[in-house]
């Protein structure tokens, strides 16, 4: 093979760039694929307005409005499953290789986890700051703990 100057050959050169491009490809995926309400909340910040995300989302689960502040807070609650927080696919593709082979039943479903979305408005209605976190969920009594005694 003929060298350039720079000691490269055309075959490093195509393989560098490869590389190059899957890197590139697989960061755009995994940022294309974020669940479609953080795309929403966060193409809108300063943008979208109280009546923009009630048309979207509907009537918020809580709302928050202080007399004494400018800033208004929206609550919405949603179930997630694994699939939509899992952008990339790697945490399912396993459990969906293990159900096919599992036969007709399958393996096992796919979890569900309730999130919850808090909106922040200021004075004018605007959309100033949006956070995602899971839901508190208070666990039930264990019936091996409480007094049964009689």
């Amino acid at each position: 093979m003929t060298r350039f100057s720079g000691g490269a050959t055309p075959r490093l050169i195509f393989v560098n760039r490869a590389i190059l491009y899957v890197v590139l490809m697989l960061c755009l995926a995994q940022v294309a694929c974020a669940p479609w309400r953080d795309k929403y909340f966060d193409n809108g910040m300063g943008v979208l307005t109280q009546s923009d995300v009630r048309e979207k989302l509907g009537k918020p689960h809580m709302v928050n409005d202080p007399f004494l502040s400018d800033l208004t807070t929206w609550t919405y609650r949603f179930a997630l499953s694994e699939s939509e927080l899992d952008p990339s696919g790697m945490k399912t593709l396993g459990k969906q290789a293990g159900g096919l082979m599992g036969g007709a039943n399958g393996g096992s479903r796919e979890k569900v986890f309730c999130y919850m979305y808090t909106l922040t408005f200021d004075k004018d209605g605007i959309l100033r700051h949006w956070e995602r976190e899971i839901c508190q969920i208070p666990k039930p009594p264990d019936p091996f703990q409480t007094g049964l005694s009689g």
